[in-house]
């Protein structure tokens, strides 16, 4: 009896972690999801992200450290419309994790969850530069939509921790309820700002600029993916000139010096570099913090 006894206890202690105690292993492709999935995960999640948030999430190395990741992992969570197309397929292949083969409980894609905008219809070609056919996948620089993402977010942890689930939930509702309170103040504070239209170098901002009512009348880039070009730049000032527009936003991992043509021409016009994405600049170390971020460089301050 006594040598049952410690056979059973020798065999309990050696039970997968995953079963009792382990925290849930999650990779987000972005900072972004990242910093939801930590907030509504919280003490029984364990995750990281794959790009910085100094880095465009477009074109990101497929490393084999990144595979080893993934073959590690009980859940990874993307944005999607083709924000990774460039890279996470082939991660995901070569990680042969099946539990996070894109259609199983383990492979999340939160962007076709949450009403995309700029959705494409036709043909699309390559002749329209880097496009998203399937809709903008800037969908976390919205507070309001990341709200809605940290709540699906949530019922997929739950449903690979059905012991947790109320947690999740609980966590993500605490989430997008301070994003919609903290929402409110935003819209207050941009709408005294007076700055009503924005100038950006690529799309990334779309979102934001929806949410906050802010026009974008003009991009730096001809078309997505393609460097300006200096008769671009010359429409862009003209643009700028005559609808008086006094921002120019260039998205923190483009190069901000193609702004200094704009600025020679129209001196008054204010040029900043933004973050778009958590830990895109200092201090910007949470989803609010971003929001925030960028609601101070619209004021000015």
């Amino acid at each position: 009896m006594k040598t049952k006894f410690w056979f059973l206890f020798a065999m309990s202690a050696i039970v997968p972690a995953s079963d009792a105690f382990a925290k849930l292993n999650v990779i987000a492709t972005v900072t972004d999801l990242r910093a939801i999935v930590a907030e509504v995960g919280g003490e029984f999640v364990s995750v990281e992200s794959i790009a910085k948030g100094t880095q465009d999430p477009h074109y990101i190395e497929a490393k084999p450290s990144f595979m080893l990741k993934l073959n590690r992992a009980d859940l990874v969570v993307a944005i999607g419309l083709d924000l990774e197309i460039g890279w996470l397929p082939s991660v995901v292949r070569g990680a042969r994790n099946p539990r996070i083969n894109p259609g199983q409980p383990g492979f999340l894609e939160v962007g076709p969850l949450v009403n995309p905008v700029d959705v494409l219809t036709g043909k699309v070609t390559r002749a329209e530069g880097d496009v998203h056919p399937f809709g903008n996948p800037h969908v976390t620089l919205d507070p309001l939509r990341a709200g809605e993402i940290a709540v699906k977010i949530a019922e997929r942890l739950g449903q690979l921790d059905p012991g947790h689930a109320s947690d999740y939930a609980k966590n993500a509702h605490t989430l997008k309820s301070r994003l919609e309170a903290q929402t409110k103040i935003w819209k207050t504070r941009i709408d005294q700002s007076g700055v009503k239209k924005v100038v950006s170098y690529h799309k990334t901002l779309t979102y934001f600029f929806q949410r906050f009512q802010i026009e974008n009348p003009a991009i730096l880039e001809p078309k997505p993916g393609i460097p300006p070009t200096s008769g671009h730049i010359l429409e862009v000032i003209q643009l700028i000139r005559t609808q008086r527009i006094p921002l120019i936003l260039v998205e923190n991992y483009f190069d901000p010096t193609v702004t200094k043509k704009v600025r020679d021409e129209l001196p008054a016009v204010r040029s900043q570099t933004v973050a778009v994405a958590v830990d895109g600049a200092p201090g910007v170390v949470k989803i609010d913090d971003l929001y925030e971020h960028l609601v101070k460089a619209i004021e000015g301050k």
